[in-house]
């Protein structure tokens, strides 16, 4: 009764929860206090071999939390990481074997590679001139074209693009109902 209570009092305002989580999520990443997904990224470029193929946001315990994904060509692993946002700390880390539905980003880790790409150049070519933090973000292959999907956040709300990997230019999204 109590939870119905306040999901009407956040209606009746004017707010919505999903505003209200969306607000909490933008102040977290706008506190100079964590590092930016941005510059969070090329850290982990720098500190682990491969390539990163997803970035994600969570939010535990009001703590703003990085999790990553790495594939290694030559080790045929990937690696999930957890990171504070803090301090870039690890949290947590786990190595697996690549398996046949890690398909999809190999082929456009494979393509990255071949034209000596990293997943910041992507990120910082699909961003350009767009002020706003990185939600998600995820290598994918789909209709034969390699592609960064992006999805970000600012004080104007989500929005969500599409990045070719090959020509290096913004893909059209696709709406489905």
């Amino acid at each position: 009764m109590a939870r119905w209570l306040i999901g009407l009092v956040f209606i009746l305002s004017g707010f919505s929860v999903a505003a209200w989580a969306e607000e909490s999520v933008l102040d977290l990443l706008s506190d100079e206090g964590n590092l930016t997904p941005q510059v969070f990224l090329v850290q982990v470029e720098q500190d682990y071999p491969g390539i990163i193929t997803e970035f994600e946001i969570e939010v535990e315990n009001g703590e703003l939390i990085y999790d990553v994904s790495m594939i290694d060509t030559s080790a045929k692993t990937i690696t999930e990481f957890e990171f504070r946002a803090k301090d870039g700390s690890l949290v947590n880390q786990q190595v697996a074997k690549l398996e046949a539905d890690d398909r999809d980003e190999l082929i456009a880790v494979n393509l990255m590679e071949d034209k000596s790409l990293t997943f910041c150049f992507l990120v910082n070519k699909a961003m350009k001139g767009k002020q706003a933090f990185i939600l998600e973000a995820q290598l994918d292959h789909d209709l034969g074209i390699s592609y960064l999907e992006l999805k970000l956040i600012n004080r104007d709300g989500k929005s969500k693009l599409a990045f070719d990997i090959e020509t290096l230019r913004h893909l059209p999204l696709l709406k489905w109902n």
